[in-house]
């Protein structure tokens, strides 16, 4: 499946880890959707598209966007403007299929191999009840994602915006394994599809990996997210070798559950490379044969 990137309004130079990481999965289908100014960082990847974003329609999401252009060079604003360029982009060139990660988002799976898991509708995770944090987005067509530029909310942020959308639109994926009946009852969160794998919204790799420093500065690692439904530090997670690369797991009543995806908060994405992971405190090398 396509793998589509958008670093829009400025540029983020962990996407170039990101980016690394994707390939090592044999994720060579890549799409990055930025202005043309930024297209020479990206020049060590000669196989990936680059579309620049001023040629796609934002649907006049810069005139009627009420954000906070300031905070943070517009951060909340490109936030939800991605949408608007992500849709333009797969309509135009009628997209089937394709998974947009953010940007400090790590996939550690072929994206060909999660194809089954999906079916014809739109998916990502939810953290509560009625928040999605949008790390990890499923899209089957245009036509699905549709609604939610046609019903967007130009005074909400992007994760209440998706958040708000039933499941006749946005299916949750799974942020918690069901394992001997274990579950939290978490309303959307918990995995009532039977997906033996989880996705990480944000709290995972919070946890893992600590938060942005520019929210918190300091050693944050352990973090705990005040949110989210599921408390992860409840759990132990390790760094499991399959084919010579590290992907990371859960265990839960001693059952080892993998993780499809971290959102690495810290933006430190090289700490967790799937060819040689360098984050150990809260997630260690599994020594025994998986």
């Amino acid at each position: 499946m396509k793998i589509i990137l958008i670093s829009a309004g400025n540029f983020q130079d962990y996407l170039v880890h990101n980016i690394k990481n994707l390939i090592l999965h044999g994720n060579l289908d890549i799409t990055v959707i930025t202005e043309r100014q930024y297209f020479d960082r990206l020049k060590e990847f000669t196989d990936i598209e680059l579309i620049d974003c001023n040629e796609l329609d934002d649907f006049n999401f810069n005139k009627n966007s009420r954000f906070d252009r300031q905070f943070r060079d517009g951060f909340w604003h490109y936030c939800s403007l991605r949408f608007f360029y992500l849709y333009s982009y797969i309509q135009k060139y009628n997209i089937k299929d394709s998974i947009h990660l953010e940007n400090d988002t790590l996939l550690y799976e072929n994206s060909d191999k999660l194809k089954p898991l999906f079916k014809n509708k739109v998916y990502a995770p939810f953290d509560s009840s009625h928040r999605i944090i949008p790390s990890f987005i499923y899209i089957p067509s245009s036509e699905s994602f549709k609604p939610i530029v046609e019903n967007y909310n130009y005074n909400v942020h992007d994760m209440d915006n998706l958040g708000s959308f039933d499941e006749s639109i946005i299916e949750p994926l799974p942020i918690f394994p069901i394992v001997n009946n274990l579950v939290f009852k978490l309303n959307k969160n918990y995995n009532h599809n039977n997906i033996n794998c989880i996705f990480d919204a944000a709290a995972i790799g919070q946890y893992l990996g600590g938060v942005d420093p520019r929210n918190q500065g300091g050693d944050t690692r352990g973090f705990v997210n005040e949110t989210c439904d599921v408390k992860y530090n409840q759990f132990p997670f390790y760094w499991i070798k399959e084919n010579n690369l590290y992907k990371p797991f859960i265990s839960v009543d001693s059952k080892l559950i993998p993780i499809i995806n971290l959102h690495i908060h810290s933006k430190e994405l090289h700490k967790f490379l799937s060819d040689k992971p360098l984050e150990n405190k809260y997630i260690t090398i599994y020594n025994n044969k998986y």
